[in-house]
């Protein structure tokens, strides 16, 4: 109870040359080994968060508030700074310039980079400014507008059309508008914004349905909305000024949306892209969707049989859906990832025509 009592204070166990009030990683790690080696315990080194002690009397109490947050450079700037140092490292007589986040330039890689991997302290540093200011103000702060209570999103042959209802919030006199997002192959990756209606957009008229005709047949598309208001009636001593707009997470959808051909009566027009299927080239097919393969040009309703060379059958497909593409994502009944080699796909109508198709993945 006494070491218990000691470490609680600010002295862990075994004193302070154990320790003390600095990280412990900083005193006994300085040549930064294998966490393991430090204490022989092969699950690492963990992380404890304690309070006090405190010299209560009966009847007195303590409140602890602990505040969680993330926050850094974002997902494009971070691969932005890793390529650009990469490219310097790999290359001595690389000096540059390379742009600081303050604007000024450097000749020295590691400067740069360090200079941007540490403006994510900052940010995370605001955020928690942030969440302190709120509770000092009881939590009371502005409000973002209420997202759109429903958001619909329907696969098309041209188009991904997406539809949604009004928010409660455009009654509200700083309402502005809204805006739609989309993400490429995922739902946890960086969404990108392609369209705005109201204030100051360049769609000043409020809608309530937008037709994305960039979409890329094939690919999968994920999206959000967000109301926005106008930022006139924020606090600017709880709040930073400017916009705000409701959460990604009310609608964002979860399930992809594709552009979608019209289904293909005349099975000799159907195609399997890619084929070959290579591995290497990943990043140039689908992106985000390094295993997918996909079926072109096929029935509305049919049955997609694939079969190893030596004619085991590995998966089946039931393509139910009306449109003339289906997603295969190399994956076999049992979950396993298929293998290189030579494989048959057997596509069958529901009046019994069918026909057979090869394609061969390379991993």
């Amino acid at each position: 109870m006494i070491d218990l009592y000691a470490m609680l204070s600010g002295v862990p166990y075994g004193g302070t040359a154990m320790g003390g009030n600095y990280r412990f990683d900083e005193a006994k790690m300085a040549t930064n080994p294998d966490p393991w080696t430090v204490h022989n315990d092969g699950g690492g080194t963990n992380l404890w968060f304690n309070y006090g002690p405190f010299d209560l009397a009966p009847g007195e109490s303590v409140i602890f508030v602990e505040a969680e947050g993330v926050s850094g450079l974002s997902r494009p700037m971070s691969e932005l700074i890793g390529r650009r140092w990469k490219k310097a490292y790999d290359d001595p007589n690389d000096k540059g310039p390379f742009t600081m986040p303050d604007g000024t330039t450097t000749t020295d890689k590691d400067v740069y980079k360090d200079a941007w991997f540490y403006s994510g302290k900052d940010s995370i540093m605001l955020t928690f400014s942030r969440a302190k200011r709120n509770y000092d103000l009881g939590f009371n702060i502005p409000q973002a507008p209420q997202p759109p209570p429903l958001f619909e999103i329907n696969s098309g042959g041209d188009k991904i059309n997406l539809k949604w209802s009004a928010s409660p919030s455009e009654g509200e006199s700083d309402f502005a508008g809204y805006k739609v997002y989309r993400a490429v192959g995922r739902a946890d990756t960086v969404f990108t914004e392609i369209f705005a209606c109201g204030k100051g957009t360049a769609s000043p008229q409020l809608v309530y349905s937008f037709d994305d005709y960039n979409a890329i047949r094939g690919f999968s598309y994920y999206y959000y909305i967000v109301a926005f208001n106008d930022g006139s009636t924020n606090n600017t001593n709880a709040n930073p000024h400017g916009s705000l707009q409701s959460s990604k997470y009310y609608t964002r959808t979860t399930e992809p949306a594709y552009l979608r051909r019209p289904s293909e009566d005349d099975m000799t027009k159907i195609r399997i892209v890619p084929n070959p299927y290579y591995l290497e080239a990943k990043n140039l097919d689908f992106p985000s969707e390094p295993d997918k393969i996909m079926f072109y040009n096929i029935p509305g309703r049919c049955t997609i049989r694939i079969f190893t060379e030596r004619g085991d059958l590995i998966k089946t497909i039931e393509h139910n859906d009306g449109s003339g593409d289906q997603a295969w994502s190399s994956i076999t009944e049992s979950r396993q990832v298929v293998v290189s080699g030579v494989y048959i796909a057997h596509i069958q109508k529901e009046d019994g025509a069918a026909i057979t198709k090869k394609f061969i993945i390379i991993r």
